[in-house]
């Protein structure tokens, strides 16, 4: 699924990517390794809500950059400061209410703002969802 966002995003050169939900650092991995041919490699920073997940990406040596943090809480990261981003099978999570005074509506406003802040204007990058079905 990470071979097939990259390819939806076209990033043409080596990038700074966001890894949403970056988990155990699987994505990230691809992210590194895509030859140079095919615009890589990538630098990339993940983060993930689980601090189980990413001590697994810890072990396993990830060569990103990782954060334990809450994608409905926002997207930290100064205005600008990526080329593209990615998600695979997280962004549904925000829809989640884990008590009654959480908000679906707010959590998805706040990501996507950030989100939308911490992209690169003008370059060639997006960001590319996807979702199991």
């Amino acid at each position: 699924m990470t071979e097939r966002a990259l390819e939806l995003l076209g990033q043409k050169s080596p990038s700074l990517i966001l890894d949403i939900g970056c988990g155990s650092g699987l994505s990230g991995e691809i992210l590194s390794s895509i030859p140079p041919s095919l615009g890589g490699p990538h630098i990339w920073i993940g983060m993930d809500i689980s601090a189980s997940m990413l001590d697994i990406a810890l072990q396993r040596d990830a060569e990103g950059d990782l954060l334990l943090s809450d994608i409905g809480q926002g997207v930290p990261f100064r205005a600008g400061t990526f080329d593209a981003a990615i998600s695979i099978s997280a962004i549904q999570w925000l829809c989640n209410a884990e008590s009654s005074d959480t908000s679906p509506q707010r959590r998805l406003s706040r990501f996507f703002g950030g989100l939308y802040a911490s992209l690169r204007r003008g370059g060639e990058g997006g960001v590319s969802v996807l979702c199991e079905e």
